[in-house]
Formats: C-alpha cells, sequence, structure tokens
C-alpha cells in the first residue's frame, strides 16, 4: 500500500455520525454530518440512546450474525471509523465531536514531555513501568475537552442528559443486562426529553485474547444481540443509534527488541499504539532508522516523516492539538499488513493479543451505524 492511499472518509464517518447528533440540539459545528441519521433525529424522538459497542466493527457483526438478526438487520449503512481506529482516539471523537487532530488524542499513550514519561491516557499510568503516576491526570487536564453532551444540556437546558457505563468508573453497570435495565430506567425517570450515552467494553475483551473468529466471540455478540432485541421492545418513544469505535483483525505479535540495530536508533521508546506507532529517532539517526525499519517491517508497514503524516491529514482537519507536536516523533509507522510491534521496557510484563485494531485495513476502519426506531 502506498502513502497516498491511506484516507479516511471524514465525512460519512464517526466524526460526522456526533456532529448529526449536535446538529439536532441546535450546536453548530465545522464538519458534517450524516443525512441518514439527520432524518431520523428529525422525527423527533422523546428519547435518544447512543450506544458504543467496542470493536464491534463490520467484520464482526458479519461473522458472526445472520442477515436476519437484530442487529445486523437495522445496520442503516456502514461507516468509517477516523484514524487511528482505537477506542482512545474514536471513543472521544464520539464524545467531543472532533477529530484527533483537535481533541489530541491520537492513541492509548503518548509522551509527555512536561513529565518525561510515555503516559497512558485514560489511566495516568507510566505505560512501560506500570508506575501509577501522582501528576496531573492528562485526560482531567492537558486532553480535557468539552462533551457533546456538556453542550447540548448547556444548550438545551430542558434536555435531561443520562451517561451509562461499566463498573470500571464508581457507580457503572456491572453487566450488560445492568447496563440495559439502566438504559431502560433512563428512559422512564421523567417527562422531559432526554439524550442516553452509554459504552459497553464488548466485544472488545474478548476479541483481543480470543481472536476475531473464536466461539467465545461468537456467542457474547448473540448475547448482546439477545439482549438489545429485548431492551428494544420495552421502549417507547425512542431511538436507538449503536455504532463501534473500530472493528479488528487477527495479528501476529512481533517485540522490536529482536533487531537491538533498529531500536539503539531511537531516543525514546515507540508510542501511540501497537499498530500505529510513533517513532522519536536520535539526532543523525533518521537515515539508518528508515533503512532498518524498511528492511525489517516494510511489508507490514507504511512509513511517514512527520511532516508527510501531518500534511496528509490522517488525523483529521482543524487547528492541531498544542500536544500534537510533542505526541509526534520523528516518524509514524501505519501498519498495513498482520503484525503488531511491542516493545519490551524490562520493566513491566508485555500484554500479548490474538487480535487487536488501529492499524489501516478496512476491518479496523470499518463500522456500522445502526439506527432502531421504538414506537
Amino acid at each position: 500500500m502506498k502513502k497516498e492511499d491511506i484516507k479516511v472518509d471524514f465525512d460519512n464517518s464517526i466524526l460526522a455520525l456526533s456532529n448529526s447528533i449536535l446538529r439536532h440540539y441546535n450546536i453548530p459545528s465545522e464538519y458534517k454530518t450524516l443525512d441518514i441519521l439527520d432524518k431520523a433525529l428529525a422525527e423527533n424522538f422523546k428519547n435518544v440512546v447512543f450506544l458504543i459497542l467496542d470493536c464491534f466493527g463490520k467484520n464482526i457483526i458479519e461473522q458472526h450474525l445472520a442477515p436476519q438478526d437484530f442487529l445486523r438487520r437495522n445496520v442503516s449503512k456502514y461507516i468509517s471509523t477516523i484514524f487511528p481506529p482505537t477506542t482512545a482516539a474514536a471513543t472521544i471523537t464520539f464524545h467531543s465531536g472532533l477529530p484527533p487532530i483537535k481533541s489530541g488524542w491520537i492513541g492509548w499513550m503518548n509522551y509527555f514531555p512536561q513529565y518525561g514519561r510515555v503516559i497512558e491516557n485514560f489511566r495516568n499510568v507510566d505505560f512501560y513501568t506500570g508506575e501509577e503516576l501522582s501528576t496531573p491526570h492528562p485526560a482531567e487536564t492537558i486532553l480535557k475537552y468539552e462533551t457533546i453532551y456538556e453542550k447540548i444540556i448547556k444548550q438545551n437546558p430542558e434536555v435531561e442528559y443520562h451517561q451509562i457505563f461499566p463498573a470500571f468508573i464508581e457507580g457503572g453497570a456491572a453487566t450488560f443486562a445492568e447496563m440495559c435495565e439502566r438504559v431502560e430506567q433512563a428512559t422512564k425517570s421523567s417527562d422531559k426529553r432526554k439524550i442516553i450515552s452509554a459504552y459497553w467494553t464488548e466485544p472488545d475483551h474478548t476479541i483481543h485474547y480470543n481472536g476475531v473468529t473464536s466461539d467465545v466471540v461468537h456467542e457474547t455478540v448473540a448475547d448482546l444481540n439477545r439482549q438489545l432485541e429485548e431492551l428494544s421492545a420495552q421502549l417507547k418513544d425512542t431511538l436507538i443509534i449503536i455504532s463501534a469505535d473500530h472493528g479488528a483483525i487477527d495479528v501476529e505479535e512481533i517485540i522490536i527488541n529482536e533487531h537491538p540495530d533498529l531500536c539503539d536508533t531511537l531516543r525514546l521508546p515507540p508510542t501511540i499504539e501497537t499498530r500505529v506507532i510513533s517513532f522519536f529517532v536520535k539526532e543523525g539517526q533518521s537515515e539508518k532508522f528508515e533503512r532498518l525499519f524498511k528492511q525489517y517491517y516494510g511489508d507490514s508497514f507504511v512509513l511517514f516523516s512527520k511532516q508527510e503524516f501531518l500534511q496528509a491529514h490522517i488525523l483529521g482537519y482543524g487547528e492541531p492539538h498544542p500536544m500534537i507536536d510533542s505526541f509526534l516523533g520523528e516518524y509514524v509507522a501505519i501498519a498495513t499488513g498482520k503484525l503488531s510491534l511491542n516493545y519490551d521496557s524490562g520493566k513491566r510484563e508485555l500484554k500479548l493479543f490474538v487480535a487487536t485494531h488501529a492499524g489501516y485495513s478496512i476491518e479496523e476502519m470499518t463500522v456500522p451505524l445502526i439506527l432502531i426506531r421504538c414506537c
């Protein structure tokens, strides 16, 4: 694959999905919307439920659901996620209405020069040591953003907002059944118009450890399908919008420390993700790094210079977040094959997966827009 082949259809993407929701509640935005969702929202349902199923990409749907199954038959269209197709970037696009270039959320972990650390953005943990940090949490400070829901209730004080997340946040739902129950309760909590935001970690977790085509993933997807069909039967005057942050592919996990000559050219450990990687290269070592990287991984990755990567607008359009320049090293490598590159710091046990995402493939990049009208 050539560099110019790596593009994102932002006008037909999860970015447009979020901006359709903003538009429905009269919030101006510089980004385009999805016509099909605009028309559904214009039917003015009392309740709007927006559910993100992690890793519920097109390939997962078509692998594990028959055409007549509830969720698959309610797919209105397939759309693109943003790049990189990974939770830390895509869910923030859903919740902010911004592309990664503007939100600054470009992956799971980034180098923060003000702390001299590679930090997991969601958890404020040093990625390469596992140390919990006492420095200000990036998600709550440097990368904090105004959510689309905050904008909506500010502009529409008559609208009631409910957030329903898994138990990794305080008071979150312990099971998907509990989440569905809370969604139903939220729709009936008052006579007000409501927007209800929900997120569930499956089938992502099961896919990572078992692979895209495994029986346990099939059972997980079937259970999600059954419970959402049951939920929809209980709701009235409600539009359910379901999408995903990304899909996934089965991968071959590689430890780049097997090539010490390549690692010796780096001034910092790799960052972002294992299938889209920012490389910080020592001064005077760029030519050697390029040669070695292409020699070892050129069949599975496309290598961009920092300038090429930014000029390609793969992260989207708009004024870059102030941290983008610091987050990107001299090079960015994007996976187009099956490899997933890990770096072993020797200070923390590596977490290796059977399947993952964040690279550039149809499977990773294509997600559903599911619309369910509950009358």
